[in-house]
Parts: C-alpha cells; structure tokens; sequence
C-alpha cells in the first residue's frame, strides 16, 4: 500500500471512530481490490482507492444521499449487499459529522472517500 500526502490540515474529529473507517476501508480495499492499494491525503480530505473493478455504475447511480445500505451490492457473485465494513464505515463517518463518497479511482477501480471537517488549532495548540 502507498500513502500520499498532498496537504496536511487540522481536523476535528473523534479519532476513534476515524480509525474504525479507515481500518474498514483498508481492509475491503485489500480484500476486495487489486493492487496498487492508495490512501491519499489532501487536507480534510481522505481517499482510499484501489486497481480492481470498482463499484458496479448502477450502485454508485443508486447510493445518492442514503450511503452504502447492508446487504446491497452489483455483484451477483458476491450475494445481494455490501457486507457490513462499507456499512459500518459509513456509520462512523456519519457519527463525526460526515458521509462517505463512493467512486472511482484513477487507477481504474473503487475510492472512498472521507471528507473530515476542518479546524484551526486554538492559540494554545489545542482543537477548538
């Protein structure tokens, strides 16, 4: 896996459940993806992506506003859902604020992105 960063930025955020996304993220990425895996950092921003077959066009068309649901999926091979790690990702994302962004990647295959909300560091240091 590569990581690149383009831009660093102060967020605010519970980090706990930023790690639940992303491990969920990495791991379905690793699973269900071909290399090369990429998490790409631009700010507030945070997109895992991979080389595989991406999401169905017709799942990315349906998921609009309501996010990734369990148990729904384009792949016949693969049962009728999601599993539950892009559902449980979504929900963590929700639980700070966000929603995850499903679509493709340069390198052909799936990306999911975070979009976290950024904050300037109080005087001392600190999150306001």
């Amino acid at each position: 896996m590569t990581i690149e960063v383009t831009q660093d930025a102060t967020v605010a955020t519970d980090p706990r459940r930023v790690e639940r996304v992303l491990v969920n993220l990495l791991a379905n990425a690793a699973r269900h993806g071909r290399t090369p895996l990429v998490c790409r950092v631009a700010g507030p921003t945070i997109t895992v992506a991979e080389a595989g077959a991406g999401f169905p066009p017709e799942l990315l068309a349906g998921l609009g506003a309501d996010g990734p649901r369990r148990w729904r999926t384009g792949a016949a091979d693969r049962g009728s859902g999601h599993g539950l790690g892009l559902t449980i990702a979504d929900g963590q994302a929700w639980a700070v604020g966000t929603r995850l962004e499903l679509g493709t990647a340069p390198e052909g295959g799936a990306a999911v992105s975070l979009h976290l909300p950024a904050s300037a560091p109080a005087a001392d240091g600190r999150l306001g």
